[in-house]
């Protein structure tokens, strides 16, 4: 484990990961922090903390944070260098940062690095640390990356909360990680065994957040290690859905310091939705480019209708995040609605560059339309949606007339191949699809769309059943474990295109009126209801019928 430990360290970078990743070591070492890492001077101190050392002594912890190698010249050139940061910390920081009873305690200074102090600089430090010690009641000691991660795999990952088969776990994901095709379901038998543990002790609770996050920390330095980034987009979706169901069973969603610990899951999610955005951007502005990583026709299709859903709960979880810190940081909360902006005006641009956008293969490709949809909607992009709400539409319509295919109701890779090759048929009896785009007709005021929609259903399948699934009490109960749709709620058969939009209009307005429940979950009172739009897209579950319905005006007088 101190190997995969070891090689992870190595990957962070001094401002705000190792530093974090140390502030987390000291606090199971019973160190507790009194200042943490912060931007600005900080006279060579990035972490203090107050403690019981190996001696059994009280003393006062005063932790320099740097990365890499200690070599000559960073022993000892700029004023980055180490012996100036341990000048800075003896002249200014213990003489006119402490408080007299802090400067009482017995002073332990200590050098932290995800490197090694090269044999070069180890007689420098010897001198340095030894005539300091002599004039001054201060101790030294230098922690590089075997003893940091031994004190990790030692204290930080308790046996009782991180036992051996969880390291296995641990191991054969990130021997998978590389291959294209793997599900990540050992990672997530790792973060499922971390959250049997049921418990509401603020310290057992803050150490397993802190593990899984360390796990799901190390997934994300292994995906950008491998310059593959949608296994971090992929797991980040269940890793913020199982923490968030963990603390929800617990009692723990009104806990202050527990919602803190899921924030930092959440702008874990955040800065690698960023990453993946800033990586694949240039190739959704070309042409027909996720043609290019496709084996055939019917992948291409499904490249881009995953890309669409990926891209989309990004955006979605931008316009979140900027609502979370609107009231503490409006300029923040404006960078993440411009980030949100930028990667709904790429949606646009996924959508125009791959014809494959107007023709979904299976029925729950309604996920990655109402998730588009819901993002153009709070973006204000009516107008482009109405567009491709008008394509999706024709196309529908052409390819009932072209191939008689209707989108399957079931996902089934080999019957859609057959269909493709002519050695099948496409027969359904169920929609839901059809539904929700006859409801994003309403939501966009779009009563030519609606009629359209009306006459390719009369035209090419009058006898199908369109439906919609509706969410019930206990929904929520499998929102983040499972697919939701399947397990609970129930279908609405036999749901009428009405002639008049306006009929169905009222229709939709009162079944939103009389299904409650969804108001009720939890998810639903807090910043973080955006955890439904990646539970759909992960689970494949149809999504919470409020999400869009909520959008329906009532008619104008």
């Amino acid at each position: 484990m101190k190997y995969i430990l070891k090689e992870y360290i190595s990957l962070l970078k001094e401002d705000q990961e190792l530093d974090t990743l140390i502030t987390d070591l000291l606090f199971s070492l019973n160190i507790i922090p009194i200042s943490k890492p912060q931007r600005g001077r900080q006279y060579g101190v990035d972490i203090a903390g107050i403690g019981i050392d190996d001696d059994g002594k009280k003393k006062l912890f005063l932790i320099a944070v740097k990365q890499g190698n200690i070599t000559r010249n960073v022993w000892d050139s700029g004023t980055t260098a180490v012996r100036q940061t341990l000048n800075d910390i003896l002249d200014v920081y213990i003489t006119a940062v402490l408080t007299k009873s802090q400067r009482n305690l017995p002073i332990k200074i200590i050098v932290c690095t995800n490197g090694e102090m090269e044999q070069t600089v180890l007689l420098n430090w010897n001198k340095f640390t030894d005539n300091t010690s002599n004039k001054r009641e201060v101790e030294f000691d230098f922690w590089g990356i075997d003893k940091i991660a031994s004190l990790v795999d030692k204290h930080l990952m308790i046996e009782q909360l991180f036992d051996s088969s969880m390291k296995v776990q641990l191991k054969k994901t990130l021997a998978f990680i590389d291959l294209p095709d793997y599900d990540l379901n050992h990672y997530y038998d790792l973060i499922r065994q971390l959250y049997l543990v049921n418990t509401s002790q603020k310290k057992k609770v803050e150490r397993i957040l802190k593990m899984a996050r360390l796990c799901f920390s190390i997934i994300i330095k292994w995906s950008k290690d491998s310059n593959n980034l949608k296994p971090a987009i992929i797991a980040s979706e269940k890793t913020l859905l199982l923490t968030y169901n963990w603390l929800k069973n617990n009692d723990l969603l009104y806990q202050q310091y527990a919602i803190k610990e899921f924030y930092s899951f959440h702008n874990l999610k955040i800065e690698i939705g960023r990453e993946y955005i800033a990586n694949t951007k240039d190739h959704f502005l070309v042409k027909n480019s996720l043609f290019r990583y496709s084996k055939n026709e019917i992948e291409y299709s499904l490249s881009v209708w995953e890309q669409l859903g990926i891209v989309s709960s990004i955006a979605l979880t931008e316009i979140a995040e900027a609502a979370i810190v609107l009231g503490s940081d409006p300029d923040y909360a404006g960078v993440c609605y411009e980030n949100a902006r930028q990667q709904i005006i790429l949606l646009q641009y996924i959508i125009q560059n791959n014809p494959p956008s107007s023709y979904p293969e299976y029925d729950e490709h309604l996920i990655e339309i109402t998730l588009v949809m819901i993002a153009f909607s709070k973006a204000g992009f009516v107008n482009f949606a109405s567009q491709w709400l008008s394509s999706i539409i024709v196309g529908l319509n052409d390819r009932f007339g072209l191939k008689k295919f209707i989108p399957q109701f079931h996902k089934d890779y080999q019957k859609l191949a057959n269909i493709y090759l002519g050695n099948d048929v496409s027969i359904i009896n169920s929609s839901m699809l059809i539904t929700i785009l006859a409801d994003w007709c309403v939501i966009f005021e779009a009563p030519v769309l609606y009629k359209l929609l009306c006459e390719v259903v009369n035209q090419n399948y009058p006898e199908l059943d369109l439906q919609l699934w509706v969410a019930a009490s206990n929904s929520e109960d499998f929102l983040y474990t499972e697919n939701m749709s399947r397990e609970s709620g129930h279908t609405k058969c036999s749901i009428q295109l009405h002639e008049q939009m306006e009929v169905y209009r009222q229709e939709m307005i009162d079944d939103c009126e009389h299904s409650k429940e969804e108001r009720e979950f939890s998810l639903m009172k807090n910043h973080f209801y955006y955890l439904g739009y990646l539970s759909s897209r992960h689970y494949r579950s149809n999504l919470l019928p409020l999400y869009w319905r909520s959008l329906v005006s009532p008619k104008q007088q």
